[in-house]
This record gives structure tokens, C-alpha cells and sequence, in this order.
């Protein structure tokens, strides 16, 4: 078993090697006390658990419900494409460790499932910042592009541009979309500024979160919206139902150790608020919407995004950690798929009342950028 081998001592270096409860209000207050009035941060509501009938299993259901740019830094690129098969997985090649997660078939296909689960989280929806003038807009990260090819339907007249590293995009896409192979990391030189730029789930591809702000701001017209859609993947127990020696919360310490090792904080996205103000973002909004690791919850939309939300870690416990635990804390990929069976199994218990918060923030570049 995993958990037993000489490999798999706890962390020392996790900076969340014991995870407790943490109220939503001061993980906000220590991050952005010192922002005043330029913040706006929402309180995320508790969750009342839903109760159990006695005949009713603990274990959750497992339903599914299922124009003229230039490049940032060059054109498509060999290295950009290249891929390198691990573990029978397919991987981006390009600077290897730089993408961990894999880019093969059965994950493209959980990341449009994933992108469903954002646009319920944001009420159906592609986004809240109040954008006001829409001629060019960037989706930086944009993955397989399905919210890119959403928001250019939706918005006719804006010229969208989808960047990413892995060239795993659709061909046919709207008129007035286009999509590039770049590394948004590499300093920014695009021909036109946009109205409106949104990044969503690149905690586990950024490494420099400051650089991403300030370059951001260098390149929205004044008055433009940046708006950011990611996870906070510190999970979170109000009530103490979550055993600090389950599987979930030992896989937890796993992923912020080879992370963070790996030069991707996973910890970063509670503090994105404060790295907007700091780039010189203005009227910056904060919510916090809590992702439930599977239906345990009472209220009806949390219940729904838990449902999502298991299917989704369920699908991509394996693939967000196959490369990083062979790669940083020496495991075989044997002891990667038994320990997940074990996260997996933790994720249908509804006994524990655990969740993830999902920010969406947003701010706006100001006259005096």
C-alpha cells in the first residue's frame, strides 16, 4: 500500500502537511487585509449537509451529467508540439516539466467536462467582470477552447484570440476566433491590446503569478477587465468530518509537495486578489463559490456542482498526479493508480464534508495605467 511505503513518509516540506478547518472570512482577511476599499471580496456562504436516510448509501451516486493577432513571442514552433508518451500517457514536450498534466484524449475530454463544471459554478455563464466595449479579446490558456468558442459565439463582433501550449484545439471555430501554440510565460508582444482578458485553471501551469498580472495590465486597453477563474486546491472542512489520515487529505499534501517542488504553488489563488492590486489592477471583486467533493450538501446548486465535482477529481486524480509523483517523490506508476482508488473512494464518501473553494476575480485596468 502506498501509504506504507518508505516513500510515502508524510511530507516535510507541505506547506499543508496538516490541514485544519478554515473559515472562508480569515483565509480572505489574511490575504487581502491591507487592500481597503480597492477590494471586494464575497464571503462564501457554510454549507448545511443534506441528511442521510437510513437506507441510504454514504457513498455518492457518481452520476455523470454528462482575427489579426501576432504572437505573443513566435510562431508555431517544433518544440511547442512535440510530445512525449509516460506511463502510457501522452505529455507536451515542450520544456517537460513546465506542463504536468497530460494532453491526450481521455483528458481533453475531462477538461471540457471541467470547463462545464466553471460555467455552472458562474451560474452559466462565461464570465461577471462588466465589460462594457468587447473589440479583442484573450483567453490565455484556453486548453481545448471550448469557453473561447462559447464566448466568440456569443460575442459576434470581438475579435478573440485562444493561446496555449498544446495544439489541441478544434479547426472549424467561429469566424472571428483564432487560436495560436504559444508559452504566455515568455514576455508578451502582441500587435493589439484587448478589452477583456480571462484565465481560468492555470494553477498547475503558471509558475509566475506576478509576471502573468503586470504583463495583463501592459496589454489591456484602458478600462479593459482581466477575470480569472481558478481553484484554491486547499481542501476544506468546517465541520471536522474530515480524518486528517484519509486518503483525500494525505493525496492533498502529496500534490502541494510535488508542486510546490515542481515550481507550481498550489496554494496561489487566494492570494490573486492581492497580486491584482499590486500589479495596479483597480475595483478588483473576489468570490469564493465552494466546489463540495461530491453531493453532500443540502442546498440544491452546491449538491449540483458536488455531483460535477467528484466526476471531474474522480476522472483526473490519476492524471493530475501520475507526473508529478513519479517525477518529484520517486513513486512508481503502480503505487500512483492504487493510491487513487483509495482518493477515489474518499471522494463518493458523503460523510465527509469537505470542499474546495473556486475564486472568479476580477479588476480593471484604470486611466492612470
Amino acid at each position: 500500500m502506498p501509504a506504507d511505503s518508505p516513500k510515502h513518509k508524510s511530507p516535510r516540506s507541505s506547506p499543508r502537511s496538516a490541514p485544519r478547518s478554515v473559515d472562508v472570512a480569515e483565509t480572505v482577511d489574511s490575504a487581502v487585509s491591507d487592500m481597503d476599499d480597492d477590494v471586494a471580496v464575497t464571503t462564501a456562504p457554510a454549507l448545511e449537509p443534506d441528511e442521510l436516510e437510513s437506507n441510504e448509501s454514504l457513498i455518492g451516486d457518481g452520476d455523470s451529467a454528462i482575427g489579426s493577432f501576432n504572437s505573443s513571442t513566435v510562431s508555431l514552433r517544433e518544440e511547442l508540439i512535440l510530445q512525449v508518451k509516460e506511463h502510457g500517457r501522452q505529455y507536451q514536450g515542450y520544456m517537460e516539466a513546465k506542463y504536468v498534466l497530460p494532453m491526450d484524449e481521455q483528458e481533453t475530454e475531462r477538461l471540457d467536462f471541467q470547463c462545464h463544471l466553471v460555467w455552472l459554478t458562474l451560474d452559466k455563464q462565461q464570465n461577471w467582470a462588466p465589460v462594457k466595449r468587447l473589440r479583442r479579446a484573450l483567453d490565455v490558456g484556453c486548453g481545448t477552447g471550448m469557453w473561447t468558442i462559447d464566448f466568440a459565439d456569443a460575442h459576434p463582433e470581438t475579435e478573440v484570440l485562444g493561446v496555449d501550449l498544446a495544439a489541441v484545439q478544434p479547426e472549424c471555430v467561429p469566424p472571428n476566433l483564432a487560436f495560436e501554440i504559444d508559452d504566455l510565460e515568455q514576455p508578451w508582444n502582441f500587435t493589439n491590446k484587448f478589452d477583456f482578458i480571462h484565465c481560468q485553471l492555470m494553477i498547475g501551469a503558471f509558475q509566475d503569478w506576478p509576471k502573468f498580472f503586470k504583463q495583463s495590465l501592459e496589454f489591456l486597453e484602458t478600462d479593459g477587465y482581466l477575470e480569472v477563474h481558478d481553484i484554491d486546491f486547499v481542501i476544506r472542512c468546517d465541520d471536522d468530518t474530515l480524518p486528517k489520515d484519509s486518503a483525500l487529505v494525505r493525496w492533498h499534501d502529496y500534490m502541494h509537495e510535488s508542486a510546490a517542488a515542481a515550481g507550481f504553488p498550489l496554494d496561489a489563488i487566494a492570494h490573486v486578489p492581492e497580486m491584482m492590486k499590486e500589479a495596479g489592477f483597480v475595483d478588483i471583486v473576489a468570490t469564493p463559490v465552494k466546489w463540495p467533493i461530491n453531493t453532500w450538501p443540502k442546498d440544491a446548486k452546491h449538491k449540483e456542482l458536488g455531483r460535477w465535482a467528484q466526476e471531474n477529481f474522480s476522472w483526473g486524480c490519476d492524471s493530475m498526479s501520475l507526473a508529478l509523483f513519479t517525477r518529484v517523490l520517486g513513486w512508481s506508476a503502480d503505487e500512483v493508480h492504487i493510491f487513487m482508488a483509495l482518493v477515489r473512494q474518499d471522494l463518493r464518501n458523503r460523510k465527509m464534508h469537505a470542499y474546495w473553494n473556486f475564486w472568479v476575480v476580477y479588476g480593471r485596468k484604470p486611466r492612470t495605467a
